[in-house]
């Protein structure tokens, strides 16, 4: 049987962290999780679910040695570069601070703030839909402050109904004055998250658009949690049209964020992924090369590029990228997969022989689909 270059899993896919569409595993017994790490060594999403299971279980420096394995794989899963910077604070003592009105708080000197706040705000730019730690009980407006710990119980076991009419209600009664300020910005964050679960994105960018509207304006004491800023916000509001498939909207918006913020890669990341998904290839390649223009020390926006480049059936560009980003990460699968096509497509045999059978070594059992693939080209590129 011959193959066609064509023939491929799509590479798009490919080009997003495998890892994020892997639901979390850390519910399962710790035992289990680590066997899993052991056995798939080269699997970021199983190192992933046994730190987050480590941390759940208060093991702070054994979470942080699962998830920066992770992330040694995979240097773009959001997920993980979240969960070690949550890992790196929870490893600080902490410090008791007591306020006027009998109430005591406990808070953690981090050392490592620098390094915590480019983690979250790399994890949030891949990925600004990832799940936050949701605000303390005494951060919520004390009017509301038991209807949205309902909702946000419900929110947290994934009771998407009881959860929307939760916060549906507090929006709801805090506008019947007609005064769309008075809304707690929690109860705008997590309804839109809300209708995202469950498909409405007009929903979702509805609720989105006014926390934008309020972020805008003068806080109060009653609107201490509002996590984003308004470039942020605007951010995830681009992203959600795109998650809509609503391109030439999302486009505008990465677009006018771009002109803001030049250094802002992963707008001209998540460009090239929409051009990509409109086989608008030399669109793609172009945001590619800018987003390592924005970030040129970044690992995945190589990745990323010699992505593309392969899809686009540039493999002559495709190779040398694709070789920089194998020697900076031999543990990555996907970039020898990536290399035995864009190899097979310049009839490099030796060498796209090479590249599939360090693949099959190293890939992890999820990859089924890429791992029958290059067996049946190994196949047929002979000994």
């Amino acid at each position: 049987m011959r193959w066609s270059l064509s023939s491929y899993c799509c590479v798009g896919v490919l080009a997003a962290s495998p890892a994020l569409a892997q639901q979390s595993k850390a519910d399962l017994p710790l035992a289990a999780l680590e066997a899993a790490a052991r056995s798939d060594s080269n699997d970021a999403a199983a190192h992933f679910n046994l730190g987050l299971a480590l941390f759940k279980a208060r093991r702070y420096h054994d979470a942080e040695q699962s998830v920066r394995t992770a992330l040694m794989i995979d240097p773009q899963y959001a997920p993980a570069l979240m969960l070690l910077a949550r890992a790196n604070q929870a490893q600080n003592p902490p410090l008791a601070i007591a306020f006027s009105r009998g109430r005591i708080f406990f808070m953690r000197p981090d050392p490592n703030a620098n390094e915590n706040t480019f983690l979250r705000r790399r994890a949030f730019l891949i990925d600004p839909l990832l799940e936050i730690e949701p605000p303390d009980r005494e951060m919520l407006p004390s009017a509301w402050r038991g209807t949205l710990g309902q909702g946000l119980y419900n929110y947290d076991r994934e009771r998407w109904p009881e959860a929307i009419t939760a916060f549906q209600t507090v929006i709801d009664r805090t506008t019947r004055s007609n005064d769309s300020t008075k809304v707690p910005p929690v109860a705008l964050w997590f309804r839109a998250r809300c209708a995202m679960k469950v498909g409405d994105f007009d929903g979702a960018l509805r609720y989105l658009g006014w926390l934008l509207s309020l972020r805008m304006q003068d806080s109060t004491a009653e609107r201490m949690w509002n996590p984003f800023a308004g470039e942020e916000l605007r951010y995830i509001l681009a992203f959600v049209h795109q998650q809509a498939r609503r391109w030439d909207e999302a486009i505008r918006r990465y677009q006018a964020l771009v002109e803001e913020n030049l250094a802002l890669d992963a707008a001209h990341t998540h460009l090239a992924e929409i051009y990509e998904a409109q086989s608008r290839w030399p669109e793609a390649v172009e945001e590619r090369v800018r987003a390592i223009h924005a970030n040129p020390d970044g690992a995945s926006v190589v990745f990323n590029l010699g992505s593309t480049l392969t899809a686009a059936g540039r493999y002559a560009e495709a190779e040398p990228v694709l070789e920089r980003y194998a020697a900076g990460y031999p543990r990555e699968a996907r970039s020898f997969y990536l290399l035995g096509l864009a190899r097979m497509g310049l009839g490099k045999s030796a060498g796209a022989r090479e590249a599939f059978t360090q693949f099959l070594a190293l890939a992890p059992r999820r990859y089924d689909t890429q791992i029958a693939d290059a067996k049946e080209r190994l196949a047929t590129l002979g000994p």
